[in-house]
């Protein structure tokens, strides 16, 4: 062959081998590229704040700011009943906390710091925890109440230890005792709901410490809900009052100042909520003013906390009460949507998910005033009567209007009178009435073929 025709060919063969290998590189990019930015609203929930988004607002308390006490009157049983008086125990933000080798030892896990960093290991699993972050067999989350340093031993809070080793609290507060016992909730591994482009929102109203929620088998059946909508796949919002107040019972519970184990197993409830697919929301400070009760007063409108700096106040004490509780919170709902268009600049400056009408006009749909805020009511109304009310909301899903927001509220204390329990055999034995509105909503949604959704997932809607 002659020389010029063998460098011919060569040099062709060269130049094919090239643009296989770029395409190739280049596929391989793409596909990873494309991989990224496909997300399935659906299948997650994030507290983040949105790209284009930014309050302005600092704030003033911090939960790494919060001073430490030590706690020796409330006792723990974990798994077998027996009551542990001696375990130390720490309290920071509403939140009791043991010392991390006291409970891995308890659940035979072993605990390794040879590396500077701290790994628990059992036949099962794998735990990896940093300061406010935690990764188990691969999964990654954030601790609700971080792991804290004290006294050259690391704890972990009650909340953290209910997620880590699948284990539910049930609060004694007459015997000042916490019962750990085995939670055997589980996600399904795949939605309950066949692939579908219709979707829900669904909120529970008016959550505070307060009435029905300072008792403790009540606190309970709140975890029992939620892991109702956790084991169907379903994703919630809490609208919170971070204070309660009934002036006429001269009650008044601030959690950043009455440290009890009522208020510990609340704060608990609400970490537990966001660990089983909860999102929580402002609604208002304390929801009331003047001789009202929470719950049932104003607390902005064109009569009350009516100048700039009163609008503000109430946002801002609200945030600092999250913020000293490490509460992620991703919208504001205030109370009875009487705010007047003023003060809902001022809460816009705030939040970027405003949950009611942006007004009247405009109460069937999500709205969006401008590039980044969205108003996002709830057409569906609230069950007030178990049944007629259950019902109406069950047939509006079946409708399936484009033109209306499946979106409605609930006040949990109206479960809560569907639940029982008890915890005999060290286990939690669940009584629930499967007629309660909230197991009626669920079997309509699944068969409706309707996801459930964030507030923040709206944005891609």
């Amino acid at each position: 062959m002659p020389k010029n025709l063998r460098v011919l060919i060569f040099s062709f063969t060269s130049l094919i081998l090239i643009l296989l290998i770029a395409y190739t590189i280049t596929s391989y990019f793409n596909f990873f590229r494309t991989s990224k930015t496909v997300i399935n609203t659906n299948a997650y929930s994030n507290l983040r704040q949105m790209d284009n988004f930014k309050s302005p607002y600092n704030p003033k308390i911090k939960f790494s700011d919060r001073r430490i006490s030590e706690i020796h009157d409330v006792s723990l049983s974990i798994l077998d009943g027996t009551s542990i008086t001696d375990a130390p125990m720490i309290l920071k933000s509403q939140r009791y906390y043991i010392p991390l080798d006291f409970i891995s030892k308890k659940l035979n896990y072993n605990v390794d710091n040879s590396k500077g960093s701290l790994s628990l290991s059992n036949n099962s699993n794998i735990i990896s925890l940093t300061e406010d972050s935690y990764e188990k067999n691969s999964k990654k989350g954030h601790l609700r109440g971080h792991l804290i340093n004290y006294k050259n031993t690391f704890y972990i809070s009650i909340s953290d230890i209910e997620k880590l080793f699948d284990l539910i609290a049930v609060f004694d507060f007459q015997n000042k005792k916490i019962n750990l016992i085995q939670d055997e909730v589980t996600a399904p591994e795949k939605s309950s709901i066949p692939s579908s482009d219709k979707f829900a929102l669904m909120r529970f109203e008016d959550f505070g410490c307060g009435y029905t929620n300072i008792v403790d088998r009540n606190q309970t059946k709140i975890k029992i809900m939620s892991n109702l909508l956790y084991s169907n796949g379903m994703k919630f919002h809490v609208s919170w009052m971070p204070r309660f107040i009934v002036p006429s019972s001269n009650f008044d519970n601030d959690l950043l100042t009455k440290d009890n184990i009522t208020n510990v197993g609340f704060v608990d409830i609400l970490d537990y909520m966001i660990n089983k697919g909860g999102e929580i929301g402002l609604h208002g400070y304390s929801h009331q003013s003047g001789n009202t009760a929470s719950g049932t007063g104003e607390e902005m409108s064109k009569d009350v906390n009516n100048t700039e700096a009163e609008t503000r106040a109430v946002i801002e004490k609200g945030i600092d009460t999250a913020s000293a509780l490490n509460i992620p919170i991703s919208y504001y709902e205030s109370p009875h949507y009487r705010e007047t268009m003023e003060q809902k600049k001022i809460i816009s400056e705030y939040f970027q998910f405003i949950y009611e009408p942006y007004d009247y006009s405009k109460k069937d749909n999500v709205y969006k005033p401008d590039d980044i805020h969205l108003f996002v009511p709830t057409p569906l109304g609230r069950i007030s009567d178990p049944v007629s009310d259950t019902q109406r909301i069950i047939d509006k899903f079946n409708e399936g209007n484009p033109d209306i927001l499946k979106s409605f509220y609930y006040h949990p204390s109206i479960e809560i009178e569907y639940i029982d329990f008890d915890t005999n055999d060290n286990k939690l034995n669940i009584r629930y009435n499967p007629d309660s509105p909230l197991q009626r909503i669920v079997k309509a949604l699944i068969n409706a073929r309707y996801n459930t959704l964030h507030i923040d997932e709206l944005k891609d809607k």
